[in-house]
């Protein structure tokens, strides 16, 4: 793997984390001078942590096949919108992911020309 995905990777992470995080870390402390409740904003920044890294995995996996296939990005993409549709409509992420899986590789064997 390329320092280049690594590093967008990383900067995909970081992004998404402080994106996440950085508004819910405002809003906390903002109402945190109404309410003495503690450090909530400890729990904001661990769930905000999963998306960030699920994220950046995703781009780290699509980046290199992409790359070296340009003409499969179709394939992609509509692994993507199968996986996002699924989630939203199942909320189960192991069916969403395996049928993700099954359309990119099918679209990537069976359609030659995206």
């Amino acid at each position: 793997m390329s320092l280049q995905i690594i590093l967008i990777g990383i900067i995909v992470g970081i992004a998404n984390f402080l994106s996440r995080f950085g508004p819910l870390y405002v809003i906390e402390k903002t109402q945190q001078r109404q309410n003495k409740r503690g450090a909530i904003w400890i729990k904001v920044a661990l769930g905000s942590i999963g998306i960030a890294a699920i994220s950046a995995m995703l781009v780290v996996a699509a980046l290199p096949p992409i790359i070296e296939n340009p003409h499969k990005t179709v394939a992609t993409i509509i692994g993507f919108i199968v996986l996002s549709a699924l989630y939203f409509k199942s909320k189960k992420i192991v069916f969403s992911t395996l049928t993700a899986a099954l359309s990119y590789g099918l679209v990537y064997t069976y359609l030659p020309w995206f």
